[in-house]
């Protein structure tokens, strides 16, 4: 299982974000993503640690060159992976065809990094996540999160998103629901899922 651990707190100043970094070295994990601006800090400061970053992240509002110019900044910082909120105002109004431009033009400022792509299954239906996941797959996309973090969640709730979009689609789907005990983490490893991704140090240190 591909286990990562996520920052996507706003309150965090340099010298927090180096200390938990440094309690994460504690563990086996050693891949982090977070926003950019930590994401530059993480890789600068720690280059043995596989970087993600967010793009567009929460909610993608912005314009295509917009994501375009966060990528290009991500990708001169030497960032290992990126995840891009999927844009929902195309979702919602059913342009499959723009998303799947959207994707493209991604896929081509990325060259070798891996993208994924951010749902959100607290606001849309599986139905159409399923269809968006269709999408991302012909264009080339192979991994999503099934959430935003940014909405109440449920670790148990996350699982079944992850299950039935990877069942319906055959996408890779990362649970990123919240976890804090050991029954958690057991849902987690029972689930046989792509990945797993946790801004929790304790519960990726019961793994």
């Amino acid at each position: 299982m591909n286990i990562e651990y996520y920052i996507n707190n706003i309150d965090d100043k340099d010298i927090d974000i180096k200390k938990i970094i440094d309690e994460l070295k504690t563990t086996n994990i050693t891949k982090v993503i977070c926003t950019s601006y930590y994401a530059k800090l993480i890789k600068k400061n720690f280059p043995q640690l596989q970087v993600g970053t967010f793009i567009d992240y929460p909610v993608s509002n912005c314009e295509t060159y917009h994501r375009q110019s966060m990528i290009r900044d991500a990708i001169k910082n030497n960032i290992d992976y990126i995840a891009i909120t999927l844009p929902f105002y195309y979702l919602v109004n059913r342009k499959y065809d723009k998303i799947r431009d959207d994707i493209q033009k991604n896929l081509e400022i990325c060259e070798n990094k891996e993208i994924r792509y951010i749902l959100e299954y607290r606001k849309f239906d599986h139905q159409i996540l399923a269809k968006a996941c269709e999408v991302l797959l012909t264009s080339g996309i192979k991994t999503i999160y099934p959430s935003t973090g940014f909405f109440l969640d449920s670790l148990e709730d996350n699982i079944l998103a992850c299950h039935y979009l990877h069942t319906k689609t055959s996408i890779n789907t990362i649970i990123n629901g919240n976890a804090w005990t050991a029954k958690h983490i057991n849902q987690v490893l029972k689930s046989n899922m792509y990945g797993f991704s946790c801004n929790n140090i304790l519960a990726l240190k019961l793994i």
